[in-house]
This record gives C-alpha cells, sequence and structure tokens, in this order.
C-alpha cells in the first residue's frame, strides 16, 4: 500500500484549480432534501440567504455605488440600508406588504435617499430600462414554490417586468438556494433572451452556520440583459466560490447537475458532522472535469465504529476495478475500511474515458475534496494516507470495443490488471459498476508471430461460475446435456465444453450483439459440441421438447427495481418453473445464479421452488453478490445427507479438472464448501 502525505487545501479553491465539478447522482434525493429545508428554515428565511457581509464580496463585484439600484420584495432585510452605509445611494426597494414598507420606512428614515414603497413586482409602475441592477434576495425562492402554471406565469411576470426596467447592459442579481425547477427555469428563460447567466457559490453566506447546518449552499445568479441576438449562443457559466475559476458549461443541463452536485456535497458534510447515519455507505460524490459530459471521480464513504488504527484515509481503486464486490458494494467497501483498520475511509473510483498518469497526479486533484469529507476532530495537521492495492496504484484499462445493442444499451469491453492477472470484462454501460462477463487473458503468438491476449478457457475468472459448475459432479458418469440461458462473453459455456469432453452444451442468448461479442472478443467458439439459439430464453424452454440434464440460469434483469438483478422475475414464476421441471431429464438439475438483496423477495423465492422440486440447496458465496442455488429432484439428495453429496460432487469436478487443465489448485473449495451449503428443502 502507499500512503502519501497532502497539505490542507479548501474545496472550493481546489476544484477550482483542477477545474472539476461535484455532479448529482441517483441517491441524492431532491424531495427530501428541500422538505428538510423548508422544516428547517421556518420563520428565519433570510437568515439562510446570508447577511450583507456575507454577501457583499459578490455584490459589490456586479454592482457600483453609481448604478441606479431596484430591490424586489425587500422584506424586513437590511440589505438595502448595509448598501447605502458603504456609499450606494440610488436603492428602491419595493414589497407587496404595507407593513413591511411602513416599518422599513421608520427604520431608515435618517437614510433621507433610501426609498421603501409598496408595488407588485409583477406589475411595476417604473420607466422602461430606469434601473442598471436588480437585486433579489429570496424574493424568487418565495415566489416560484412548484410548477404549477399559476406559479409558473406569475413568475415568468416578474422576469418580463425585471427585464423592461432594466436597461442593456444592467444585472438581475438574484440570492436562491436554486431548487432544480428554479435554476432549470431560470436558464432556460434567460439564456433563451440572449442573456449570459453565471452561477456563482457564495462560500461566506456558510460561516455563520454551524458544520451541521451547513446543508443548503446560497448562490448568488448573476443574468445579464444582452440585445437579442439570433446568432448568439448561450453563455453558461459557474463558480463555486466568490472569487473563483469561472468555468463555461455548453449545456443547460451541466449546469444544473453541477448546482445539484454542490448542494449533495454539502448535504453529505452536514450528515457526517452529525455523526452520520446508515445511508453514508450508499451515498456516491462525482467530480467531473468543466465541459465534461462524464465524471472523472466518483467518492464512497464507509466507515468503522471499532478502535482503528487509521484516522482517515483515502483509497484509490486501480482503474477497471471499481466493478469489484470489495469496491463496487456498501458491503464491500465497509469489509475493505475494516481491513485497513480506518475509522472514516473515502473510497475512489477512476472513472472509465478519463486518463490517470500516477497516483501523485490523483492525489492532488483529490486532496481537497477528500479533506472536505474528514471528521470534524481531525488534527490541522494531518497527513491523509492515500492507499492503493499493492504495486497496481491508478492501474490500468485498455478498451478492445465500444458498442450499442438494442437490448441491453451501450456495452464495452475492456483489458484490465487485477493483480498478476489480465482480465477480459464486458460492462453495460447502464449499470457501470457491474461486471457483466469476465475472462482471464493469456498470450499467444499469431500468425504473424506477433503476441496477443486471448481468453483462456481452462480457467474461470468468476468463482460462482466455478460452482455452478460443481453440479456436474453428479453426473460425470455418462454424457451430460447441458443447457445455458445467458451468455455474456460465454465463459461459462467456453469451460464446460472445454473441460468436459462428454458434455453437449447449448447456449439460449436473447441478445444477437452480444453472441457477436462473445465470439469476438471472448473466444466463443461454436461446433458440435456447442450450439446457440438466438432467442428469448422463455420462449425457447416453452417451445423445446429437448430434455437436459442441467439448466444453468444465468441471465440478468434489466429491471433491478424489484431488488432482484438475476434473473428476471419471469423466469422464476411458478408457472415457467413448472414448465422449467418438464425440461430436464428425470433427476436432472437446475442451476441457478441468483442475486436478491431482498431477504423477504429470497425467502418468497425458496418456498416457491420448493414446491416444484424436492431438493433445494443453496450455496452463497462470500465477498459476493452471486448466490448459487441448486434445484432437483435426484435420488442421491433425498438420503438426507445432502452436503456429503454436493461435497463428493466437487470433489469428482476437481480431481477431473486438474487432470484435463493441469491445474495446480481445486476449482471449489470443499472446506467452504461444507461450510456455505445450506439445505434450504
Amino acid at each position: 500500500d502507499v500512503a502519501l502525505p497532502i497539505k490542507l487545501i479548501l474545496l472550493d479553491s481546489l476544484l477550482q484549480e483542477m477545474n472539476l465539478l461535484p455532479k448529482d447522482s441517483q441517491e441524492f434525493h431532491q424531495k427530501e432534501y428541500w422538505d428538510n429545508f423548508f422544516k428547517k428554515r421556518g420563520k428565519k428565511a433570510f437568515e439562510w440567504y446570508g447577511e450583507y457581509h456575507e454577501l457583499c464580496g459578490i455584490l459589490h463585484k456586479y454592482s457600483r455605488a453609481v448604478d441606479n439600484i431596484l430591490q424586489v420584495g425587500c422584506g424586513n432585510s437590511s440589505l438595502a440600508s448595509d448598501l447605502y452605509d458603504v456609499g450606494y445611494r440610488n436603492i428602491r426597494s419595493i414589497d407587496i406588504s404595507d407593513l413591511v414598507i411602513a416599518q422599513m420606512s421608520q427604520q431608515n428614515r435618517h437614510r433621507g435617499e433610501l426609498i421603501f414603497e409598496k408595488m407588485d413586482v409583477t406589475d411595476m409602475r417604473f420607466k422602461d430600462e430606469e434601473f442598471s441592477v436588480v437585486l433579489d434576495k429570496g424574493t424568487l425562492d418565495a415566489l416560484f414554490t412548484d410548477t404549477t402554471e399559476e406559479v409558473v406565469t406569475k413568475v415568468e411576470q416578474m422576469w418580463e417586468e425585471i427585464s423592461r426596467v432594466l436597461r442593456v447592459g444592467g444585472r438581475y442579481l438574484c440570492v436562491s438556494l436554486l431548487q432544480s425547477h428554479i435554476l432549470s427555469a431560470m436558464v432556460t428563460w434567460f439564456s433563451s433572451r440572449g442573456w449570459p447567466v453565471r452561477v456563482i457559490r457564495c462560500v461566506e453566506a456558510d460561516q455563520s452556520k454551524t458544520a451541521q447546518e451547513r446543508v443548503f449552499p446560497v448562490f448568488v445568479v448573476v443574468a445579464t440583459k444582452f440585445k437579442p441576438s439570433s446568432t448568439m449562443r448561450p453563455v453558461l457559466e459557474l463558480s463555486l466560490s466568490t472569487d473563483g475559476q469561472i468555468s463555461r458549461l455548453g449545456e443547460a443541463d451541466s449546469l444544473v447537475k453541477s448546482v445539484r452536485g454542490c448542494q449533495q456535497f454539502c448535504a453529505l458534510r452536514a450528515r457526517l458532522a452529525g455523526g452520520g447515519d446508515q445511508t453514508i455507505a450508499e451515498a456516491s460524490l462525482d467530480l467531473w472535469e468543466a465541459g465534461q459530459d462524464k465524471p472523472r471521480y466518483s467518492l464512497f464513504l464507509a466507515e468503522r465504529k471499532k478502535q482503528s488504527n487509521i484516522m482517515f484515509a483515502a483509497f484509490i481503486v486501480p482503474q477497471g476495478r471499481e466493478v469489484e464486490w470489495m469496491f463496487a458494494t456498501a458491503e464491500g467497501r465497509a469489509q475493505l475500511c475494516d481491513s485497513a483498520s480506518c475509522s472514516r475511509l473515502v473510497v475512489v473510483h477512476l472513472a472509465r474515458d478519463n486518463t490517470f498518469s500516477s497516483l501523485v497526479q490523483v492525489q492532488e486533484e483529490l486532496a481537497g475534496p477528500v479533506l472536505e469529507l474528514a471528521p470534524d476532530n481531525l488534527p490541522s495537521k494531518y497527513q491523509v494516507p492515500f492507499l492503493s492495492a499493492g504495486s497496481e496504484q491508478v492501474g490500468d484499462r485498455v478498451e478492445r470495443c465500444r458498442g450499442q445493442s438494442t437490448l441491453s444499451g451501450q456495452y464495452v469491453v475492456e483489458d484490465v490488471c487485477v493483480g498478476v492477472d489480465h482480465v477480459r470484462r464486458l460492462i453495460f454501460l447502464s449499470r457501470p459498476h457491474l461486471t457483466q462477463s469476465e475472462a482471464i487473458l493469456k498470450s499467444v503468438k499469431g500468425k504473424n508471430k506477433k503476441t496477443k491476449k486471448v481468453a483462456d478457457l481452462s480457467v474461470l475468472a468468476s468463482s460462482y461460475h466455478g460452482i455452478m459448475v460443481g453440479s456436474l459432479g453428479i453426473y460425470l458418469s455418462a454424457p451430460c446435456k447441458v443447457l445455458v440461458v445467458g451468455l455474456g462473453g460465454g465463459s461459462l459455456p467456453n469451460y464446460i465444453h472445454s473441460t468436459f469432453p462428454l458434455s453437449n452444451v447449448h447456449v439460449v442468448e436473447i441478445d444477437p450483439a452480444i453472441v457477436r461479442v462473445a465470439q469476438d472478443q471472448f473466444s466463443f467458439t461454436l461446433g458440435d459440441r456447442l450450439t446457440v439459439s438466438t432467442s428469448c430464453g422463455l420462449a425457447y424452454i416453452k417451445n423445446s421438447v429437448e430434455q437436459y440434464n442441467i439448466i444453468m440460469l444465468d441471465v440478468d434483469s434489466k429491471d433491478i427495481s424489484s431488488g432482484m438483478s438475476c434473473p428476471p422475475p419471469s423466469f422464476l414464476e411458478p408457472h415457467f418453473l413448472d414448465l422449467l421441471c418438464t425440461r430436464l431429464v428425470p433427476g436432472g438439475m437446475l442451476v441457478l445464479n441468483l442475486v436478491c438483496r431482498d431477504s423477504v423477495l429470497r425467502g418468497e423465492l425458496m418456498e416457491v421452488l420448493a414446491r416444484v422440486w424436492p431438493s433445494v440447496i443453496s450455496y452463497k458465496l462470500e465477498e459476493e453478490v452471486n448466490e448459487i442455488v441448486f434445484c432437483s429432484s435426484n435420488e442421491k439428495l433425498k438420503s438426507g445427507e445432502v452436503k456429503k453429496t454436493f461435497s463428493q460432487a466437487f470433489k469428482l469436478v476437481n480431481d477431473h479438472v486438474k487432470k484435463a487443465t493441469r491445474a495446480g489448485e481445486d476449482l471449489i473449495d470443499l472446506e467452504e464448501a461444507l461450510q456455505l451449503l445450506k439445505v434450504s428443502h
């Protein structure tokens, strides 16, 4: 492992130095976030938007003492009087409340040039182009409560009036918390009229709040009135601090996502300051380079409650390894944190489609964001260790191919290093943290004597495939017909075909694009004993009259909302399981790759399987999401010594594999198998 010291750098200044922007993720629930704000805010509305001394850095940058200024919806804010006291004289403030106007006029009677008058911001009596600056501190947020037609119409009337009373070159300065519907509407409305829009985060507005209260960052939107031009492209900009670097963004959606990312980052930091909660392990923070449409880093948190040797550290996951259980799941990251004996660990994924030269480069780019997630009691001179996986450091990722499937969406095949091994992986980019299929690579010389890497058919890269193959031990005494539903890269049927010469393997794969990938990238070669049907697995089982010794279901679900990502729920409907049973020879076996995070759903499934097969045995792999379920009516499993029968079958497979492949190690750990095999029925 590598531990390197870093210097303390503030988040905003470092993000600006490295030109990185936080973006939102799916775990960031907008409704819950804003409901929490309105509950906490109560009647203290203006306090959330910052006082004059916190906002003045931005206000003075975008206005001058000689400007003719209009403040809309002034309420009881002291903003106008604060500006007056530092030399601003031409300020008019309006509000719809008689009481507020009377109160503010009385309070400022000694500031004779300040004018407060009752007026509706959607119907102002001022002349066209009378003002050079319009100030709005929280008024837009108060008006723009939802996206109903009535509210939107009223807000747009306000903007029309602001546009009318502002002279060309004048600025609308809006202090807002920027709910996503507000920012989206602002960007659309003003940019469509040729106004450049700049969003600035006012970090100073957080200074008077406790760490736990810094949930809702304050922004100032600067919209500058330009003459309409049909040739002018929208100008959209973001700065993460008052004096920070200004990033130009090409699309409105990128600006909205960046602001939401800031809000998410602040929300997570505030939760950490309050002691955190169990949802922190599932939260992720994405950092993007300005102008890019894909993230550069994803940050995850893991915590250890026991006494630890390391107070706080960051772990850089080598490129391509973010799909592994240890780094891709909250449970895996918790184990990583425990193994490192670290109280709080930031686990960093290096996103694909980026270049990373060294661990030092990554450390320099991430020093600030990582420190923002540190415990409050971190010593001021603490040197944060940056850890990695041995000698791999940032690792290496070589993209072999990328394509589009009408069924699975965009996919990529890439070669990565895992320790001493080179591994080829198929990834569906709709679920980038999940390996669809993988194969260990070996080097071979081609006809031109050049060395190339190809899939090694004598080795299984996925340990759960090894457990599925263990089922063949019960049928080794005679030729075995195997049906595999779900091809992926073809590693499982490839291995069975090449290692068990008495087997006949037929594969059913619904996606023709995946069949091509398996043939082109994973050495999947058809022959007399290895065949494939490009068909829906459900339809194939329904229409086929063939019977098999073993049917293996290794097919993923495109919809994981049910809590089960493998197989699709339709494969586990009772009527289909009954049909599946008829496609097995007497004593045949269904081998199911199950990935189910919902314990209640899993229990119901086991009951359904037990109604069809008298023997249901499960094997939950450690440090993986996969659970292999064996279902059969085989007489060998009715003796009551199920574990002994499987242990013998696994040993037969181990012995056979060693002879066939000259492997030095067992395919299946027999001692572990005895511990993990569970008789469900």
